[in-house]
């Protein structure tokens, strides 16, 4: 008979707690259980482009498994061979083709499966198909870093008498000098930046590889060029933002720092949206009449700042850090050779 604190009706399952001294655990059907809320909250917590992507990825998958009459979880390293092969007939990028997979692996440990599919096939599959690129000159198209010189020709071309205006010299400014991602400079808030007697500190509350959100903080010192200067570009927007928002300082801890603007060039409540920097970029490019400008992206004011401080000779391991890389980042590596490639040249000097 069953003792009158004990559960009924639930399905128990014993689990001993091997050499604890813990007398064996009673698991009821509740104990398995995530609230509605616990689960939103996991979500919430995921950044909206991740969610996106995997959003995207778990649908095509589940489309194309339905189309091919197979069994989507838990998948065969077959059933996820053959998606990758689908994948390569429709010229997808090998970028895109190695999230999916991963995406896919994610679904099945999110779903409870501790049998994940195994990828050697898949990954065979997408070595031949990078090599075959490469070969026929289709190599990962990346994003052409900004030189100094180009951005103060970018910088050049917004006008100082406009919000806009102002707010664009600052966007350009803090993502070179910053190193800083598209999500880090719209994410600023007013309560961010600080202005010291070394320049400005601006703290980055959490990043794409800040998992814990611990944040940093990215010190800026003045510029030689005062027109890109970030001391300079920051002090004129600020000035500008408190004489059109004058309780803006009063809401600095919670109020976005970068606005979108009205039809009548006055800023928004709002926080400037992502796709607004990718406008930002691209229209100084164009207007400053650099070449090619479809090489370049927001992510080349990141590149780009990365690149010239390697080049003027600042150790990997503090570079990497000003931007919120590992030291031992592929991506920071990958930007230290093409800098050495050209500062320590073993023909340089030679002919």
């Amino acid at each position: 008979m069953p003792h009158p604190s004990e559960p009924v009706n639930k399905t128990v399952v014993p689990v001993t707690a091997s050499g604890s001294g813990v007398a064996p655990a009673l698991y009821a059907a509740v104990d398995h259980h995530l609230d509605d809320r616990t689960r939103q909250m996991i979500a919430d917590s995921v950044p909206d482009n991740t969610s996106r992507a995997y959003r995207a990825a778990r649908r095509e998958w589940l489309d194309w498994c339905t189309d091919a009459d197979r069994v989507p979880m838990p998948a065969t390293p077959e059933t996820l061979t053959e998606f990758v092969r689908h994948l390569i007939e429709r010229d997808r990028a090998p970028a895109t083709i190695s999230s999916r997979v991963g995406a896919i692996r994610t679904m099945h440990r999110l779903a409870g499966h501790r049998d994940q599919p195994a990828i050697d096939g898949a990954l065979q599959l997408l070595r031949g198909y990078k090599r075959t690129r490469a070969q026929a000159g289709h190599g990962q198209r990346e994003a052409r870093p900004i030189t100094r010189d180009d951005l103060v020709r970018m910088v050049g071309t917004q006008p100082t008498d406009t919000y806009a205006g102002l707010r664009n010299r600052l966007v350009l400014v803090l993502g070179f000098a910053m190193m800083a991602r598209q999500s880090e400079i719209v994410g600023l808030h007013l309560g961010d930046i600080a202005t010291v007697p070394d320049g400005l500190e601006v703290t980055v509350r959490t990043s794409k590889t800040d998992k814990d959100s611990a944040g940093r903080v990215v010190p800026l010192p003045p510029a030689s060029l005062p027109a890109v200067c970030p001391v300079t570009a920051y002090t004129a927007y600020r000035a500008r933002l408190d004489e059109l928002v004058p309780d803006a300082a009063g809401l600095e801890p919670t109020t976005p720092l970068l606005r979108s603007v009205t039809k009548h060039g006055a800023p928004r409540a709002g926080a400037l949206p992502v796709r607004v920097v990718w406008e930002i970029v691209r229209t100084a490019i164009t207007l400053a009449g650099i070449p090619d400008p479809e090489a370049y992206s927001p992510h080349s004011l990141r590149a780009g700042g990365l690149t010239a401080a390697l080049q003027a000779g600042i150790p990997v391991g503090i570079a990497a850090r000003h931007g919120g890389w590992s030291p031992t980042s592929p991506v920071v590596m990958k930007y230290a050779r093409a800098a050495d490639r050209w500062r320590d040249n073993a023909m340089r000097g030679v002919l």
